[in-house]
């Protein structure tokens, strides 16, 4: 128990006991593994100056005393952070053998500032034998504390930033496209990133990312690239340069966050509230297509406020990559450009509604090289069924003339997700989608597939290997000859 600590300090003759009851079943563990889990569980604890802070700890128990003169004399006792003490919760030697030595250095210290008169002949008595009875595991504890201040010393001695934070991921994706006019070869590609992450002030973040890869998109193995539909989440195609792929910097802003971006900064990283299935693989299930892929990632504005359980977000951007040669401007204000705004409800943990709307104008046009200008709107919604199963879905649907007076259209998207988190093994994911596109006339989108589905299994290696396996199909493509397209692919990605 651990109020045999309070025992063994006050009443040496308890001792015996403690070791008896104790040292058989000490044998069974593995000493750094139990001194390890003590340290996790100290982590969580707080340091008390007074046992009136203990609110489990009363007078009338039978250690009030011994556990006063300890908090109040030696400041060796620490309590939970909710202010208990749990004083008849189970120990171990290795638990007992940390706090022993918490007593000893505060001991110690009392010793050094010559306040050794507040420490008593018979508490340095019980303390000597308690060291030499507990020297093991007081040995085993001051290792591990040495090799971690030892291990601490030489990551701040070799660390890259004291501001920045590298991560890195590859991924090795393999697959086939197959249909009427599909080429039916199987591929094999790559994508790596390299993400900086920096901060001032620890509050703001400047974020940058370099990719290379040679991931060539699905949609373009089948002639004229009929099947929009058919675009993975990761595809990548640099030649296998790498090339600069984001650049934005948020900060704070009272209680909002303001984000300005030169390189792909878009709506779905300014908005705190992006519903879509986790680890997608088509694109299209990504996320509301209508709310963030359709808007152009490149310099923009945005800002994200808190409001109660609301949460607003607005943002403009604009894509600065376009061409002249393209009869498209290429300035901030000229060239392809959307105005976003967002409004999110998260009534709990489990439940989440988004509504979202955007002014676009593609000044590259989609018919006959028009520029066309346009709304969209989307509702969307996500509910955690259970903590191993959750649902989201979206609609969305939008309305673009060309800029000229010209032709005019509409287009409707739907997609409903369910997800099984932890399936089978605890890190794995299972994911089951399917939707559709409809459209009439000018079609901003690109997207014409009256049935869209896939389905994908994420198997969690290790903490930084994960192997997933999906299957997609899409059925009446966009040059209406009814034909459909099957996808198999498999994607393994690295992490650090």
């Amino acid at each position: 128990m651990k109020n045999l600590f309070v025992k063994a300090l006050v009443a040496p003759a308890l001792l015996s006991a403690f070791v008896v009851t104790e040292g058989a079943q000490a044998q069974e563990f593995n000493t750094l593994a139990q001194v390890g889990d003590y340290a996790a569980e100290s982590a969580e604890m707080g340091q008390v100056t007074s046992v009136s802070q203990l609110r489990d700890v009363r007078p009338t128990d039978w250690a009030f005393q011994a556990l006063q003169s300890l908090v109040e004399r030696y400041g060796c006792i620490a309590g939970y952070p909710d202010g208990t003490y749990r004083g008849n919760r189970a120990m171990t030697r290795y638990e007992f053998a940390a706090g022993l030595n918490a007593c000893l250095d505060r001991v110690n210290e009392l010793i050094a500032s010559a306040t050794a008169d507040l420490v008593t002949q018979e508490d340095l008595a019980v303390l000597q034998r308690l060291q030499e009875e507990f020297q093991a595991e007081l040995a085993t504890l001051r290792g591990r504390v040495d090799a971690l201040e030892a291990r601490t010393s030489e990551l701040e001695a070799n660390q890259f930033s004291t501001t920045t934070v590298l991560q890195g991921q590859v991924i090795m994706d393999s697959g086939i496209a197959l249909g009427d006019d599909a080429e039916d070869d199987f591929t094999l590609g790559s994508r790596a990133r390299l993400r900086l992450k920096t901060s001032f002030t620890g509050r703001d973040e400047l974020r940058t990312r370099l990719q290379a890869g040679n991931i060539q998109n699905y949609r373009d193995r089948f002639d004229s690239g009929r099947a929009s539909e058919a675009s993975l989440n990761w595809d990548t195609n640099t030649d296998n340069d790498f090339e600069l792929n984001e650049l934005y910097y948020r900060f704070p802003l009272g209680k909002a966050r303001v984000y300005v971006g030169t390189h792909d900064l878009g709506p779905d990283d300014v908005p705190g509230t992006v519903i879509g299935p986790s680890n997608s693989m088509l694109d299209f299930f990504e996320y509301n297509v209508l709310s963030y892929d359709k808007v152009p990632s490149g310099a923009g504005v945005g800002l994200r406020m808190p409001l109660g359980s609301l949460e607003g977000a607005i943002g403009y951007y604009t894509d600065t990559d376009q061409s002249a040669t393209t009869g498209a401007g290429s300035g901030f204000f000229e060239g392809s450009n959307t105005i976003t705004g967002q409004l999110a409800f998260n009534p709990t943990d489990r439940i989440s509604l988004v509504g979202t709307y955007a002014r676009f104008y593609e000044s590259d046009g989609v018919t006959n090289g028009d520029d066309v200008r346009g709304n969209t709107y989307g509702v969307s919604a996500a509910v955690d069924l259970t903590s191993r199963v959750n649902l989201n879905g979206w609609v969305g649907w939008a309305n673009a003339e060309e800029a000229g007076g010209g032709a005019d259209g509409d287009a409707f998207v739907w997609a409903v997700n369910l997800g099984f988190p932890d399936l089978f093994r605890e890190g794995n994911y299972g994911g089951l989608s399917i939707g559709g596109a409809e459209e009439d006339g000018v079609n901003p989108l690109g997207y014409d597939a009256d049935l869209i589905a896939e389905a994908l299994y994420k198997f969690k290696v290790s903490d930084n290997v994960s192997i997933q396996p999906g299957v997609a199909y899409i059925e009446e493509l966009s040059n209406g000859s009814g034909d459909s397209a099957w996808i198999g692919n498999l994607r393994t990605t690295f992490s650090f």
